[in-house]
C-alpha cells in the first residue's frame, strides 16, 4: 500500500479516537463508578447479560481462506471492497438467488462470508505500526468490570462458577434482520441450557428458567425487538401477525441504544451514493445487495419529503422502479462495473440490470413487511421491561427534497439557506426515530405516541459512534443491570 493512503488512513482513525476521547472527557466530572457500585458486584442473583452490536458492528471472514472481509483493514489477510475479489466477498451472494427473487427467500441467503465475532476493536496495518480503534470494546470492558464473567459468543463456553455470565451475539450484518432475530432465539435457547445444565451440577439450580438481560445497540435493537414481539418465526408474510411477545420468556430486561426504530435518512442516502472512508469506498452496488439496510430506511409514508418550498409531498421512492429509471443506486453511471463482478455469468448490462432490479423489488417489498411488523401496535402489554437510550445533540438528516425535472427524480439531502432536513438526534438516528414517535407521520401533536411500550426513555448529548463510552449511558446502564431487581416471573408462550 503506498504510503501516503497509509498516511491518511492512521490520520483518520486517530482522529476517531480522539473525537472519542473529546466526547467523553467533556463530560467531566465523571462519576466514581468503581465506588458507587462496590456493593452491587458480589450480587449473584443478577441475570446474566447479552451484548448485541448493531451494523458492522461483527469481523466478517470469507470461509473459503479466512480472509478477513470486515475488522481490518491492509493487513496481510484482508481484503479491499475496491477490488473484485473484495467487493465480491463484501456482496452477498444474490447471484445464487431464484428468479423472480421471493421476498421470503431474503430471510437467509447462503454466502460464503460470515461473521466469526464481536468487533471490539477495528485493525489496521498503517505502516511502521499496528492501529487498533475501538468499537465495542468499551461496552465489553464495562460488563466485565461489573463483576459479570468474560464476554463470551459460544455458549458452550460460559462459566458460571464465580460470577454471573456475560455473552456476545455476533451476527452478519448484511443479513435480514428476521433471520438474525431466528438465531438469536436458538443463541438464547442454547446458553440458557448451558446455564441451567451447569446451575444443576452445582447444586443451585433454580426452579425458574434463566432469563436474561439483553443490551442491544443501533440496529441490534431491531434485531431484539423483533424477536421480543414474535419469537424465533419469520411472520412478515402474514400482514395481520399479532404480537405474541414470544421472546419475552426469555427476556426479562431488553435495553435498546440509539436504533432506529423509524429508520434513518442516512441510510437511504448511502443505498444511493454509497459510503466513503478516507480511504476506501463501498460502492452501491455492493450496498444494494445487501438485506438489512432496506430494513432501516425511512417510512415514506411518515412526513420526510418535502418540495423546494418546503412542502410536504407524498413519497414513492422506495422502488426497483424509480431507482432504475432515475439512475439512483446501482443503476447509477460507472456501477455496472460491479455489477459485472456480482453477476459474472450475465453476459450484458441490460441482464445485469434486471437481475439486480429482482432484488431490490424483493428487499423493499421484504423491508415494507418489516417495518409493518415492527411498527404495529400491541394489543397485549409487554412482560419484558423496555428501555431506551438515545441522543438528542447532533443534528440528524430527517428529511430529503424530492423533486422532478426533466422527467427524472431527483432527491437532495443537504439543508438549503431556507428549508431545515435535519433534527435532534446522534447524527445517525434522530431522536423522533429512536423513540418510534409516530408524530414523525405529521398528522398528531402534544403527547408522544409510540408503538413500542417503553419503560423508560433516556436521552443524553452525545454522538451514534461515541455513545456507549459515554460516562453518563455507562453509569445508568449499570444501574438497570446491577442495582434494579430482576423480574422471577415464569414466561409463558
Amino acid at each position: 500500500m503506498p504510503l501516503l493512503t497509509r498516511a491518511l488512513l492512521l490520520i483518520s482513525l486517530v482522529m476517531v479516537g480522539c473525537t472519542t476521547y473529546r466526547q467523553v472527557a467533556s463530560r467531566y466530572p465523571r462519576s466514581d463508578i468503581e465506588a458507587i457500585y462496590q456493593n452491587a458486584l458480589p450480587n449473584s442473583e443478577r441475570n446474566p447479560v447479552v451484548l448485541i452490536h448493531g451494523f458492522a458492528g461483527a469481523a466478517l471472514h470469507r470461509l473459503e481462506d479466512d480472509s478477513t472481509v470486515w475488522g481490518a483493514f491492509f493487513t496481510k489477510n484482508s481484503l479491499l471492497p475496491s477490488k473484485q475479489a473484495g467487493l465480491r466477498a463484501f456482496s452477498l451472494n444474490i447471484d445464487s438467488l431464484a428468479q423472480p427473487v421471493d421476498p421470503a427467500s431474503l430471510v437467509s441467503i447462503a454466502d460464503d462470508t460470515h461473521a466469526v465475532e464481536l468487533l471490539e476493536k477495528v485493525k489496521a496495518d498503517a505502516g511502521p505500526m499496528e492501529i487498533n480503534v475501538g468499537v465495542y470494546a468499551a461496552l465489553v470492558e464495562l460488563v466485565e468490570s461489573a463483576g459479570y464473567g468474560t464476554c463470551q459468543g459460544d455458549p458452550a463456553d460460559i462459566d458460571v462458577t464465580d460470577s454471573p455470565p456475560c455473552l456476545t451475539f455476533f451476527y452478519d450484518w448484511r443479513q435480514d434482520n428476521v433471520g438474525n432475530a431466528i438465531r438469536l432465539g436458538r443463541f438464547l435457547e442454547e446458553s440458557r441450557r448451558q446455564i441451567d445444565g451447569q446451575r444443576a451440577a452445582q447444586g443451585v439450580a433454580d426452579d425458574e428458567p434463566v432469563l436474561f438481560d439483553v443490551v442491544a445497540h443501533s440496529m441490534g435493537g431491531l434485531v431484539a425487538r423483533y424477536f421480543l414481539r414474535y419469537g424465533g418465526q419469520d411472520i412478515l408474510a402474514d400482514d395481520e401477525a399479532s404480537i405474541t411477545w414470544a421472546g419475552a420468556k426469555f427476556m426479562d430486561r431488553l435495553v435498546i441504544i440509539s436504533t432506529p426504530n423509524f429508520g434513518a435518512m442516512k441510510v437511504l442516502r448511502e443505498l444511493i451514493v454509497g459510503r466513503s472512508y478516507p480511504v476506501v469506498k463501498f460502492e452501491p452496488a455492493m450496498l444494494a445487495t445487501w438485506v438489512s439496510p432496506y430494513q432501516m430506511l425511512p417510512r415514506s409514508h411518515h412526513a420526510v419529503w418535502l418540495n423546494e418550498q418546503g412542502d410536504l409531498v407524498p413519497g414513492d421512492a422506495l422502488s426497483a422502479e424509480v431507482w432504475e429509471q432515475n439512475g439512483w443506486g446501482p443503476f447509477a453511471p460507472g456501477q455496472d462495473k460491479y455489477l459485472a463482478w456480482i453477476f459474472p455469468g450475465e453476459p450484458s448490462p441490460a441482464t445485469r440490470r434486471r437481475r439486480i432490479t429482482s432484488f431490490m423489488t424483493a428487499a423493499f417489498e421484504r423491508a415494507r413487511q418489516f417495518a409493518q411488523a415492527m411498527d404495529r401496535r400491541p394489543e397485549t402489554s409487554c412482560p419484558t421491561e423496555l428501555t431506551l437510550f438515545a441522543a438528542d445533540v447532533q443534528p440528524t438528516m430527517a428529511r430529503a427534497i424530492l423533486r422532478s425535472k426533466d422527467g427524472r427524480r431527483f432527491i437532495r439531502f443537504e439543508s438549503t439557506k431556507t428549508l431545515n432536513l435535519k433534527a435532534p438526534g446522534d447524527g445517525s438516528v434522530t431522536r423522533a426515530s429512536a423513540v418510534a414517535d409516530e408524530r414523525l407521520i405529521g398528522e398528531s401533536t402534544g403527547f408522544v405516541t409510540s408503538p413500542i411500550p417503553w419503560s423508560r426513555k433516556i436521552f443524553l448529548t452525545d454522538m451514534h459512534r461515541t455513545f456507549l463510552g459515554n460516562p453518563t449511558f455507562q453509569n445508568n446502564l449499570l444501574h438497570i443491570l446491577l442495582e434494579s431487581p430482576p423480574s422471577r416471573e415464569v414466561r409463558q408462550e
